[in-house]
């Protein structure tokens, strides 16, 4: 009677099982008894690159239609959702500028030092928190307006036809449209310029504030001095800025000083299109009266600035409308 083997009585040990060494690699790269290269016959590394290219070329072909789809139904030259159809909205916040630097760019405090008239910046970004880096970062941002391709000079009684187009004179922030707006120390005291605008967001056109309408309850919270300067301009198609400290103690420790003195920025330049544009400015020239000794005391002031047209909202927790800064002289 020849033997049995009992079922799962022994394990089969695979052909060149021990192999080792050398002759294992030898035998991965190419095996002459089965004709595998790396493990795999030749037909098998054909069937997995054909499943491959098959795979990733429709893959390919499926990710370039849905992008040409993407594309079909964005416009070129503007936001497909705009104003009050988009997430932005039709409420602009306030700017300042200049900006902080890099390492301070959350910060809404604005430090200058009167004993420092030192004009060599930290670096040519003037990414540094001397006088000098803030002028330079101010410089930088001045350049824009250098840039007219495309712009047109548009006189306030003729405006119309190139509205959103205009060329913004830095003529009109008198003495702090130039260098160094202030923020070099003169006998150990200053007088910084910061400078207010209103955000850009893609086709908004401002009103005008109806006068007729500034003793009604929307234009409480303006300042009486705004209103008599709204009452009284010969312009009134403007964005009109309201400045002032946020607390009686700022308001008693600081002097703001406004170009242009209509504290405004002329509708002529709105509405934004994109393109070479440059955004209208207002200059604040803040001072704050010096100590017994005949210095900046050190004091920090809290500022707000409100933007006023017709049907804007002030909203200090979203900062629509409006702008909320320090201002530190050491």
């Amino acid at each position: 009677m020849a033997d049995t083997q009992p079922l799962g009585g022994t394990a089969i040990k695979p052909v060149g099982w021990d192999r080792s060494g050398f002759e294992a690699f030898r035998y991965f790269v190419y095996n002459p008894e089965t004709g595998a290269i790396f493990s795999r016959t030749p037909m098998s590394w054909a069937k997995i690159t054909g499943f491959y290219l098959i795979y990733y070329t429709l893959l390919a072909a499926f990710w370039l239609a849905s992008l040409q789809v993407f594309f079909l139904t964005i416009p070129d030259r503007y936001p497909r959702w705009v104003l009050d159809d988009s997430l932005i909205g039709s409420n602009p916040g306030v700017g300042v500028k200049p900006i902080h630097s890099d390492k301070h760019i959350d910060s809404s405090l604005y430090v200058f030092y009167s004993s420092d008239n030192k004009q060599t910046p930290t670096n040519k970004e003037g990414e540094g928190e001397r006088n000098a880096d803030w002028k330079t970062r101010m410089d930088i941002y001045m350049k824009q307006y250098e840039d007219t391709r495309g712009l047109f000079e548009c006189p306030d009684n003729n405006a119309d036809k190139n509205k959103g187009k205009c060329r913004f004179n830095v003529a009109d922030l008198g003495a702090c449209g130039e260098a160094p707006y202030g923020y070099m120390p003169e006998d150990e005291t200053m007088s910084p310029c910061l400078f207010i605008k209103l955000n850009k967001i893609y086709a908004l056109s401002p009103k005008a504030v109806d006068v007729e309408k500034l003793d009604e309850p929307e234009y409480d919270e303006m300042s009486p001095e705004l209103k008599d300067i709204i009452r009284g301009a010969d312009d009134k198609e403007q964005v009109f800025f309201d400045c002032f400290g946020r607390f009686p103690a700022d308001s008693e420790a600081v002097k703001l000083e406004f170009f242009p003195p209509t504290r405004s920025v002329s509708l002529k330049y709105f509405p934004y299109r994109g393109g070479n544009y440059h955004s209208p400015l207002m200059g604040l020239k803040i001072e704050i009266p010096k100590n017994r000794n005949n210095k900046n005391p050190g004091q920090m002031v809290h500022i707000e600035c409100r933007a006023w047209y017709e049907g804007v909202q002030h909203d200090k927790k979203h900062k629509a409308g409006l702008t909320q800064f320090e201002v530190m002289i050491m």
